[in-house]
């Protein structure tokens, strides 16, 4: 159990409005989908607050549990373990939208690749403690880390999802520099992955086409440069005070996916820029509080982790958002706590949960 009682408050209610404000958003953003496709408007909206209320009960078990007994290492060997299964399974089975990310449990689809996320976190954690005093050993530190790594990203990366397989790598890199890894191994680590990124590009032609519509997407503004096309002109048309909530107007047939990838930019359409400014100001008080209570944990395990959980979840909030801006090539990456999809949801609270535990120990 937790040595104290107390955990950061800030960072407690920072994760619950977020999700809380999701599920109104999502609901705003879906409610004509809901009801084009299924023949209800609550559709959407009552399988996301499911998903919530599980979430807030695994972030609460996750709170009173020690986070050490999740940097043992049964259990973080046992976790990448069902993690690496899982995601085996959903390339097996049968394709969702051309995809294999989901794995169908009746009415309920499970994403493995968010609860690899928590996964490999773990895993870096558990590893860089262990061996942060030998943190530049090419064989003993370096090669186990990249195996582990590179096995999730390659799972993932066949599914294909390319947009979390950068978001492994990149956590597997921020968290190399934080433990203080050289830098010559850092800017050849670096580079290979950009190397490798450049290669999977160029085998599908729809990345090429996504790459080239990010650079100018007025060449192609019906095809590839059509999603950040409508999500730009969806947060210009919010202004500064926004159309008031319910009443975006791109997310009526005109923006692919406006509850799930491009919740952005219905927030900023309908809430203008005080409410997208609200929602990066949520994500840098995150930022805050979670460096706050990783600096404070009582070892390294607790400081790896507390990091690893807080680049993860503000790591991905920006990716999502630059994608809505038009500042990167457009990918299905969820912004967390708000985009609609239970797996992401689930995850990133439970990965909360397990924050403001530590944040429980911190001094």
């Amino acid at each position: 159990m937790a040595r104290k009682l107390a955990f950061d408050k800030t960072l407690f209610t920072t994760g619950v409005g977020l999700t809380l404000f999701g599920v109104v958003m999502i609901y705003s953003a879906s409610a004509v989908i809901a009801m084009e496709r299924f023949g209800s408007a609550h559709y959407f909206l009552l399988r996301q607050a499911c998903a919530a209320a599980i979430g807030f009960g695994a972030m609460a078990a996750a709170m009173y549990v020690d986070y050490r007994r999740w940097l043992a290492r049964p259990v973080v060997y046992a976790v990448l373990l069902v993690a690496t299964l899982l995601l085996a399974v959903a390339l097996a089975a049968d394709r969702t939208h051309q995809v294999h990310r989901w794995i169908r449990l009746g009415p309920i689809q499970v994403q493995p690749s968010e609860i690899a996320k928590l996964a490999l976190v773990l895993f870096l954690a558990y590893h860089l403690a262990r061996k942060e005093d030998r943190i530049d050993d090419a064989t003993g530190t370096l090669l186990p880390l990249a195996v582990v790594v590179g096995q999730l990203t390659l799972l993932v990366y066949l599914q294909p999802d390319m947009g979390t397989a950068a978001i492994y790598v990149l956590l597997a890199i921020v968290l190399l520099f934080v433990a203080g890894l050289r830098w010559r191994y850092l800017l050849a680590g670096g580079g290979a992955c950009a190397l490798a990124l450049g290669i999977m590009i160029l085998q599908a032609p729809y990345r090429v086409r996504r790459v080239l519509a990010f650079m100018n997407p007025e060449d192609d503004p019906l095809g590839a440069g059509f999603q950040v096309r409508q999500s730009i002109l969806a947060v210009a048309s919010g202004g500064i005070h926004g159309t008031s909530l319910g009443e975006s107007r791109q997310k009526l047939f005109f923006l692919p996916e406006p509850h799930t990838d491009f919740i952005f930019s219905v927030i900023a359409e309908e809430l203008g820029l005080i409410g997208a400014l609200a929602v990066l100001l949520a994500f840098a008080v995150l930022l805050w509080r979670g460096v706050v209570a990783a600096a404070g944990a009582p070892d390294r395990g607790g400081y790896y982790l507390g990091m690893g959980i807080t680049c993860w979840l503000v790591l991905q909030a920006m990716m999502n958002i630059a994608v809505t801006l038009g500042m990167m090539p457009t990918k299905g990456i969820p912004l967390p706590f708000l985009s609609y999809g239970g797996s992401s949801l689930v995850a990133s609270l439970c990965a909360l949960g397990v924050l403001l535990n530590i944040s429980q120990h911190s001094s």
